[in-house]
């Protein structure tokens, strides 16, 4: 119950971030839908690894690949489905408490806390590059055809 609850909130916040920002109206639900299939990886991810780097790279990954596919059944660049579904998993409390930390004057904490906040962002992108370069290199692959110089064939 408790992942269903995340699932529709991260839904709703990834459609939100995309009325601020002014999405096309026929990208929203499905960039939502993308938002919360990446938050449930991710919890799901972090509860069997405990590590938040690799949930954040393993649904950024996932996020990315559901996008480019998405990108090319609607005919939208493929950013306007990772950006949503992505801000979900942002490091947004490491940040925070950078920020607090140093204006505490806990200089140790808030540099610990920073490079925290930069490896999940350094995953994240990671996982996006990752997913993108490998689209790239399948819209290249093509399954090569018989060709018509077939020597051993007999006429």
């Amino acid at each position: 119950m408790r992942y269903l609850i995340e699932f529709v909130v991260s839904i709703l916040s990834s459609i939100g971030f995309g009325l601020v920002f002014s999405m096309p109206k026929r990208a929203l639900l499905v960039s939502g839908i993308n938002g919360g299939i990446g938050w449930i990886i991710y919890k799901l991810v972090l509860n069997t690894t405990s590590s938040i780097y690799v949930a954040s790279f393993l649904s950024a990954l996932v996020i990315s690949s559901i996008s480019e596919i998405q990108a090319r059944k609607f005919k939208f660049p493929a950013s306007i489905f990772i950006i949503p579904g992505v801000i979900n998993l942002c490091p947004g409390e490491a940040i925070y408490n950078t920020m607090r930390f140093f204006i505490n004057n806990q200089s140790q904490n808030a540099i610990a806390s920073f490079y925290k906040s930069v490896a999940i962002a350094g995953a994240l992108a990671f996982g996006v590059l990752l997913a993108s370069s490998l689209s790239t290199s399948m819209k290249k692959f093509r399954i090569r055809g018989t060709k018509r110089t077939d020597y051993l064939k007999e006429t």
